[in-house]
């Protein structure tokens, strides 16, 4: 999940933001050596203002992130994990879906910021076999509207480990087959193969979850 936080003093706005997060497995070093769901997240955001400004990713509980790195123009900003409390007495706004929530040192340049974390999938509770993974979409407190939001949520590399999928004799065929193995939220997405894209324009805020569930045949 992730936001970009800013203190604006001037003229601030965003042009564009572009997300991609990648599902994929990997197997624990320690025995029982069992199959694990990660998720990749890169974010792009275009952003032009006079100010001081934070790289700023929340992490959900059911997520917690590995690592996060940020970097401005190219340049890269140290990042440090902080529990809600301490954040709010940084920035102004915390996400109310965070128990903690990655910072980056202050900047003043406008221009690309780049973000890139790692989180872990956890169980999702009350459930046998379903995961999930949900990553929230939030900005505002802009001067004008943003020209163009957009989210790809690329499945390739977990429906590439689904065993034997695409077989008749798969235990998960009538799933595969029906399109019911992903379930994806909001409606209002393009579907492109292996991946999932939704694109917002010319809009003047958006606070928005992406939600993806799954059947945890790996466990």
């Amino acid at each position: 999940m992730t936001i970009l936080l800013s203190f604006f003093f001037l003229y601030s706005y965003i042009e564009s933001t572009h997300t991609y997060v990648k599902l994929f497995l990997t197997r624990e070093k320690t025995y029982p050596y069992a199959l694990r769901p990660h998720v990749f997240f890169d974010q792009k955001v275009d952003s032009r203002g006079r100010g001081i400004y934070c790289a700023y990713i929340p992490e959900d509980p059911r997520y917690p992130a590995l690592w996060a790195r940020a970097w401005i123009n190219g340049h890269p900003l140290s990042m440090k994990k902080y529990t809600k409390a301490q954040a709010s007495g940084i920035v102004p706004v915390v996400s109310r879906h965070s128990k903690y929530v990655w910072l980056s040192e202050g900047y003043t340049a406008d221009g690309e910021l780049h973000k890139q974390a790692e989180f872990v999938v956890l169980p999702a509770e009350g459930t046998q076999k379903i995961d999930e993974y949900i990553c929230i979409l939030n900005w505002g407190d802009v001067d004008r509207p943003i020209e163009e939001v957009t989210f790809t949520m690329d499945l390739g590399a977990i429906t590439m480990a689904i065993p034997g999928i695409g077989r008749q004799n798969n235990p998960y065929y009538v799933q595969w087959l029906y399109g019911t193995f992903f379930r994806l939220d909001p409606p209002g997405y393009q579907k492109i193969g292996s991946t999932v894209n939704w694109r917002w324009t010319h809009i003047p805020s958006i606070d928005q979850k992406i939600c993806v569930q799954w059947y945890a045949w790996y466990r």
